[in-house]
């Protein structure tokens, strides 16, 4: 939800990054969170983190903007990511870009170049876990996917 509302408001790309695609992807935001949530396998921690993972590139690189190019690809970057460092259990890249619409060598560029954004900076402390997961949790108030948020411990 917070990704969704942050590319609508975004304006065009002045730049354009390797995450932007040429023209909008066919499935929404939404429908593409719902389809990643079906077949990644990962934790709803995993999503958490993901938007903490944009947050940080956003934030460290003020000329990086999310758009309707860019999000969704930033969104699969972020979760596999975070299901590799986080999670006991993940799939191979070949799986993830399967899932994503992706082709294998275009997700581990995008992953190797988001561990650069990042400066290979992945651990979250367990403050700004919590923080981001009550604000995602408020944002998430009243929608459908606010139960699935509750459950996650």
């Amino acid at each position: 939800a917070a990704l969704v509302h942050m590319s609508s408001l975004a304006p065009q790309p002045t730049s354009l990054t390797c995450f932007h695609s040429l023209r909008p992807p066919l499935l929404t935001v939404q429908a593409y969170l719902e389809r990643l949530r079906a077949y990644m396998g990962c934790s709803l921690e995993c999503y958490v983190i993901a938007l903490i993972y944009v947050d940080r590139v956003i934030e460290r690189h003020r000329h990086f903007a999310v758009s309707v190019l860019s999000c969704h690809r930033l969104i699969l970057c972020g979760l596999v990511l975070a299901a590799k460092f986080n999670d006991d259990v993940f799939f191979a890249n070949e799986y993830y870009a399967k899932v994503g619409g992706l082709n294998l060598r275009e997700l581990n560029n995008l992953e190797h170049r988001m561990l650069k954004l990042l400066d290979f900076r992945l651990l979250v402390r367990p403050a700004e876990f919590e923080a981001y997961r009550r604000g995602t949790a408020k944002a998430l108030a009243g929608t459908p996917a606010a139960a699935a948020a509750e459950r996650a411990p």
